[in-house]
């Protein structure tokens, strides 16, 4: 997967996709983030901005339970996730945040990972029924790329973009590959369609 670029890719990941298309008014979004920033007297400019409105989506929209996760997973727009305020998991919120950094004028991709001894088991023939990943967003922000996992609640200013290595685990592990990166899915899909699109592009990859 070809490195992000702080020109060009600046500009794209300004823009919005299918699921991520802005309905919340910027000014709205901007005063929820500031007053929880100005709770912690934190500077603007800081990482703690990022913080601040992952904290509040995970506020506002909580975990489905589990017999509905898989009937919601990957099956709706941010509007839509944000609307019935419940998460299907990692990638609901990943939309979610790309939608309102990007209102908020903040260049923010949508990065799809798999875990790494998953991929492992995929290349090499193993059983690949289940795919094992986490979502991700990178914001530009502050004049570099950073890692933001709006799930988990972490950001990093410096990081592999080849091999995310986390200090925490997700789902007990903390080696990542990142293999998709895009303004978002670029469509409503159900579990068994995304994962076998997903799957295609992890096997091209090289480890």
């Amino acid at each position: 997967m070809e490195p992000l670029n702080k020109l060009d890719d600046v500009e794209k990941y300004k823009n919005y996709g299918i699921l991520t298309q802005p309905f919340l008014n910027k000014d709205y979004i901007y005063n929820k983030v500031i007053t929880d920033l100005k709770h912690k007297q934190k500077d603007i400019n800081s990482g703690y901005f990022l913080a601040s409105l992952f904290l509040w989506i995970k506020n506002e929209v909580k975990y489905s339970r589990e017999e509905e996760i898989q009937k919601l997973k990957f099956m709706r727009n941010a509007k839509e996730i944000w609307e019935s305020k419940k998460a299907s998991g990692c990638t609901d919120y990943a939309i979610l945040y790309a939608t309102f950094a990007r209102t908020l004028g903040i260049p923010t991709t949508v990065l799809h990972t798999a875990e790494y001894d998953w991929l492992e088991r995929l290349k090499n023939g193993g059983d690949s029924w289940m795919h094992y990943g986490h979502t991700f967003c990178e914001c530009f922000f502050g004049g570099n790329w950073v890692l933001v996992d709006p799930t988990s609640e972490y950001i990093a200013r410096e990081y592999n973009s080849e091999k995310l290595e986390l200090p925490y685990k997700v789902g007990g592990k903390s080696v990542f590959i990142p293999y998709f990166r895009g303004l978002d899915l670029g469509e409503k899909q159900n579990v068994e369609a995304h994962n076998k699109k997903m799957d295609d592009l992890c096997n091209a990859l090289e480890i």
